[in-house]
């Protein structure tokens, strides 16, 4: 009797492991809600990246950026998108401390590694922790004509106070985009405040 309760209780150790394991691992694929958020490279990751509902959205001939980390920079956006911040900030580490060397990579691949600072640099503000301006700033460093990194970082020192930061910024970003519809709307806004 008591060896069959131990075979058991084994067996009920094992269900219980594998339930945890599969709703861990489905948590971490992407769903089809969450495709039609990421960037459309995003679906062509290999199929173990899906949920089931996602699958037949699967474009494996589509393009991808240049580099070995795409997938990361997705499940990054996955999770960004489902406010799941301290996760997001992991993939996007992974991105950036497994790329490379901005220096030695191709420049083709910076606007990839731009939008993993500014999505870092997102989630480091949301979480209230520190890092977010050198991220804004790194991102702006790899891809200088970005106008979605600068009105964020302007974004950034808005809630902080740093209203005059903020007007640079966006000054400084026009210079590079002056025709960049997001940095002419935000300096009209906000040379209306002053």
């Amino acid at each position: 009797m008591k060896n069959f309760n131990l075979r058991l209780l084994l067996l009920f150790l094992m269900l219980a492991f594998q339930s945890v394991t599969i709703a861990n691992d489905e948590r971490n694929q992407i769903s089809a809600k969450d495709l039609a958020l990421l960037p459309p490279f995003c679906k062509g990751l290999s199929i173990g990246n899906y949920l089931e509902d996602a699958i037949p959205f699967r474009s494996p001939d589509v393009k991808q950026p240049k580099g070995a980390h795409n997938h990361h920079f997705c499940h990054g956006m996955k999770d960004f998108n489902r406010q799941n911040y301290d996760l997001a900030i992991r993939n996007f580490i992974y991105v950036q401390e497994n790329s490379g060397d901005p220096k030695s990579l191709t420049p083709d691949y910076y606007p990839l590694l731009a939008a993993t600072s500014l999505y870092k640099a997102e989630a480091l503000a949301k979480l209230g922790r520190q890092g977010a301006i050198q991220e804004y700033t790194k991102a702006i460093e790899l891809k200088p004509k970005y106008p979605q990194a600068y009105s964020k970082l302007a974004d950034y020192y808005l809630s902080v106070g740093m209203k005059d930061d903020a007007l640079d910024t966006i000054k400084i970003g026009l210079k590079l985009s002056p025709n960049s519809v997001i940095l002419n709307k935000k300096l009209i806004k906000l040379q209306a405040k002053k």
